[in-house]
């Protein structure tokens, strides 16, 4: 899977999980990965307005020593605003979104670099659960 497809399942998931609405949900696979990390976190701004997103140290992120600054930046706001939304609003443990990316990252067959640990970060917030039925 390349970071497109993670993009657009990310996105697929948020969807069918009743945490955001997403209107026409198949045109998103025309969309690059940025384009769609944009949406997402306009999309749960616009649905959780009261969610007050906590500033993190970005000095010790994972990402800062990415050569791409469009892939830093998609690993910036896929886990210091998107995870923070999903955790603030109780559809994502946040302990268990980071034991998720360290348990993949550190697995003996995983191949360290910045695309990889993006895809993880994807699948990382795949575990997050919408609201109860």
């Amino acid at each position: 899977m390349d970071l497109q497809e993670r993009a657009f399942a990310l996105a697929k998931h948020l969807h069918d999980e009743n945490i955001i609405k997403l209107d026409d949900l198949d045109q998103l696979k025309n969309e690059t990965y940025e384009e769609i990390v944009l949406l997402l976190r306009k999309k749960l701004q616009e649905t959780y307005p009261q969610t007050k997103l906590k500033r993190m140290m970005k000095s010790v992120h994972f990402a800062n020593g990415f050569p791409d600054e469009r892939l830093k930046r998609v690993a910036i706001i896929l886990t210091d605003e998107i995870e923070q939304y999903l955790n603030l609003n109780k559809f994502l443990d946040h302990d268990t979104s980071v034991e998720f990316f360290n348990n993949k990252i550190t697995s003996a067959d995983f191949a360290i670099n910045p695309t990889s640990l993006v895809e993880v970060a994807f699948e990382s917030l795949c575990i997050c659960r919408g609201p109860k039925k």
